[in-house]
């Protein structure tokens, strides 16, 4: 994976997708800001910059990835990475369907995944160290983390090994909610399917954003 560092810029996945689109980069590619001022959150929202954050966003050829991959699941497939390759380094970290990782009961990274083309695009944000948000409160190696980050992703070759160890962990989405079509919904009777979507009283819902 190449990664390409900025100290700013106003959205690493913008900056991403509008290269891709102009042909200046191909995927697989890593893009990478020190502070974004203009970080696209989820449902549209600005993400919020903090003191000490890891923002990124990386695109891949859907045929380079899992050919078992539900396209509408990437969220799960590289956030649920996101969340081990955390694991790996000591915190106690989990995924909140669809698309958050969270510290205990605080959100603390989110992902957003978006098609262009043959490539899905994915943008991360990982809080840190903040005064005013949830974050990890400490420090990491930032291009250690994503060296591992990214091999994981290389080395997982089925879509069926991540959803086997998430849907393991997806009892800790029962206490908590998230937003469809401007609608709260609770997950506490949340079906997690092989596919990766949840059925909730006999609605399917998907996890792409």
């Amino acid at each position: 994976m190449k990664i390409i560092d900025f100290d700013e810029l106003p959205s690493t996945q913008t900056y991403l997708v509008e290269n891709l689109r102009s042909g200046l980069l191909k995927s697989p590619i890593c893009i990478v800001a020190k502070k974004q001022s203009a970080g696209i959150g989820s449902r549209g929202n600005d993400w919020k910059q903090v003191e000490n954050a890891l923002t990124f966003s990386f695109s891949y050829e859907i045929s380079s990835l899992p050919q078992d991959l539900p396209t509408q699941s990437a969220s799960i497939f590289f956030g649920f990475i996101f969340k081990e390759t955390l694991a790996s380094m000591g915190f106690d970290v989990w995924l909140k369907w669809p698309n958050d990782v969270y510290f205990e009961d605080r959100k603390i990274a989110g992902i957003i995944v978006n098609v262009w083309k043959n490539n899905l695009v994915c943008g991360i944000g990982l809080n840190i160290s903040a005064s005013n948000f949830a974050s990890l409160k400490t420090t990491i190696d930032k291009k250690a983390f994503l060296e591992i980050f990214f091999e994981k992703i290389k080395n997982t070759l089925e879509w069926k090994d991540i959803f086997s160890k998430y849907e393991l962990e997806f009892y800790k989405n029962f206490s908590f909610s998230f937003h469809h079509q401007n609608r709260k919904i609770d997950l506490q009777e949340a079906k997690l399917c092989s596919d990766g979507g949840i059925e909730i009283n006999g609605e399917k819902i998907y996890s792409f954003r």
